[in-house]
């Protein structure tokens, strides 16, 4: 058994695949925000890797966002068509979980609290808190959009004595200074704060086992906001910016 997972939410693509035994094989892209033209040549890399063809996966997912707004598109896109053609089930997996199960990867402390944060700009980021539970991780605070201060707030009310909490994501390079003057926090490495398949791809096993597939057409982008472009059209500033460029 074998599940292809792909991760187009940050600035580097990535796609993994796991077996049934949990062997990971993965494929990263060195260029930034580059996911159109690389994310079928590294899934295609990763099928060679393990000397499998196509039609040997029984299962596609996709981390289906928060994040670049292209990007989940690009990933989201992928996912569904490789479903389609090859008459398979996919997996949505939530980049913010992603996150969470990435760092949790990277530490070896036991560490009870992992804080994905996603830039959004003016102040504003993607973000979630997660507790780890056994091999899962249940969300302390939801996955929503917050303001860094908000964000930074409500961490202070967890629970004094199980305060070990690592922070994940580009929100740290947007926010690094607001978080260390919060409080004792750790901050993951550059070489692994980013998201990545392989941390996607064992989440997909779980869900995979536990039955919690979908159809191709059932798996949906979460941008949780309207992009800025939409934000400009309903309130009209788009169409004026335009007009005035006639």
């Amino acid at each position: 058994m074998y599940i292809l997972s792909i991760e187009t939410t940050g600035k580097y693509g990535s796609v993994a695949l796991i077996d049934s035994d949990g062997n990971i094989t993965s494929k990263n892209s060195n260029e930034e925000m580059n996911h159109l033209k690389d994310i079928m040549f590294l899934a295609d890399e990763c099928l060679k890797a393990k000397g499998i063809e196509s039609t040997s996966i029984d299962a596609v997912a996709a981390s289906i966002g928060p994040g670049s707004f292209t990007g989940i598109r690009i990933g989201v896109s992928t996912a569904r068509g490789i479903a389609e053609m090859l008459n398979i089930p996919c997996i949505s997996i939530s980049s913010l979980e992603g996150m969470a199960a990435l760092a949790d990867a990277h530490v070896r402390e036991e560490v009870r609290f992992f804080a994905p944060i996603i830039n959004a700009r003016r102040g504003q980021l993607y973000g979630a808190l997660f507790k780890k539970s056994g091999a899962k991780y249940e969300a302390v605070l939801s996955e929503k959009q917050y303001m860094i201060d908000e964000f930074l707030e409500e961490l202070k009310k967890i629970d004094a004595v199980e305060k070990q909490i690592i922070f994940i994501g580009d929100g740290i390079d947007a926010y690094e200074e607001e978080i260390r003057e919060a409080g004792e926090y750790r901050l993951a490495d550059e070489d692994w704060r980013y998201q990545d398949a392989a941390s996607v791809t064992k989440l997909a096993l779980q869900n995979y086992e536990s039955s919690n597939i979908i159809s191709y057409d059932e798996l949906l982008p979460n941008y949780m906001r309207k992009s800025e472009a939409e934000m400009r059209l309903e309130s009209g500033t788009l169409s004026n910016k335009i007009g005035n460029l006639r």
